[in-house]
């Protein structure tokens, strides 16, 4: 009884922090140059947002939609094998980007929230960290630019810039619904992060923190506005 006591809960997971970050890099390695074509498709997709059109966030939907299938063969290609609960966040991927998809589809995430706000605000700094900033924070970590995370191949920037696409349209059941999967990640990937010791879990809670921010503003405002 006395050895188990012994153990922290970091222990019971099947890998350590470096196998944990070999695997981007060998998504990287093994679909280069698409990590260029990723890269430069958030990049531009960011800067559409600036004056954003019916068929421009129609684009940035669909790109999306196309990210979380690529972050789905992620997990099922490299996560799975050495952990193997993940199988079950390939069909939650799947499920996400159906729904983007069958939403753009119906028009329903064509209709922009135009009021600006402090929702607006952080949302658009969601989407930039994701996109400009992740990327780059495991150089500050002092890990390889090689086991880079890039939105539409690795989750956790992928799930960051939904949840700061989702601050910019307008509240909704489907804006909840398309927030379960990426919040659920969120919060997964944080907890893993922190029991191998990776400081970088705090990084991606305290992103979510901001979207809860956002989020909760959005209410608020919606509540005066009744008044």
């Amino acid at each position: 009884m006395t050895d188990w006591l012994s153990y922290s809960p970091g222990d019971f997971l099947m890998f350590g922090p470096d196998v944990y970050w070999r695997l981007f890099a060998l998504q990287n390695l093994s679909l280069w140059p698409l990590p260029v074509f990723a890269a430069g498709t958030g990049v531009t997709m960011l800067g559409a947002l600036a004056t954003p059109g019916r068929w421009k966030l129609r684009v940035i939907w669909l790109a999306l939609a196309l990210a979380w299938l690529g972050s789905a063969h992620f997990i099922a290609a490299r996560y799975v094998p050495i952990n193997w609960p993940m199988k079950y966040a390939v069909w939650g991927f799947g499920v996400e980007s159906a729904l983007i998809v069958a939403a753009v589809l119906t028009g329903a995430l064509l209709a922009r929230d135009s009021r600006s706000g402090i929702s607006r605000t952080l949302g658009i700094g969601l989407i930039a960290y994701a996109v400009l900033l992740h990327p780059l924070i495991g150089l500050g970590f002092r890990r390889a630019f090689d086991q880079a995370e890039i939105i539409g191949l690795a989750p956790d920037p992928t799930a960051l810039a939904s949840l700061g696409l989702l601050l910019l349209i307008r509240r909704s059941p489907l804006r909840a619904a398309l927030s379960i999967v990426p919040v659920a990640w969120c919060v997964t990937s944080a907890t893993t992060l922190l029991l191998l010791g990776e400081a970088q879990g705090w990084l991606l809670l305290a992103a979510l923190g901001i979207w809860t921010i956002g989020y909760a503003a959005d209410w608020r405002r919606s509540g005066v506005n009744r008044l």
